[in-house]
């Protein structure tokens, strides 16, 4: 919980076996669902988060039948998120782009009601 609110992180994945591990593990505590949509990684992406997901219940991995896209993943991932009910959903890269340490910055305003989206740049 993050000011009172349930929130969820939507990681959509492919082929990221390397990094996907160092993204989950840095998550902060109040994230409540780590939801990983994997669109078909030919790698060993799925096998390491399911790995983590043993030992975290906060993680999710959902499994695209087919390739469709980092839109689709993020898609996916926003429909499991509603369906059950997050308050608040953001989107961090799988490759590490962004610092999990930064969430708070676009999730108060979306908490405290002042905004109903906001969108972050990991180049500001």
């Amino acid at each position: 919980m993050y000011l009172e609110k349930k929130i969820g992180v939507v990681i959509p994945a492919y082929n990221e076996e390397k990094l996907i591990g160092k993204v989950i593990e840095t998550m902060p505590d109040y994230v409540d669902l780590i939801v990983v949509v994997d669109d078909q990684s030919q790698d060993r992406t799925v096998a390491v988060v399911q790995s983590l997901a043993t030992s975290n219940k906060k993680i999710v991995c959902l499994e695209h039948e087919r390739n469709r896209g980092v839109g689709a993943a993020i898609a996916t991932g926003y429909i499991w998120a509603r369906d059950h009910q997050v308050d608040v959903t953001a989107v961090m890269a799988a490759d590490f782009q962004m610092d999990p340490e930064d969430l708070p910055r676009i999730l108060a305003p979306v908490c405290k009601n002042e905004c109903d989206y906001t969108k972050g740049n990991r180049l500001f």
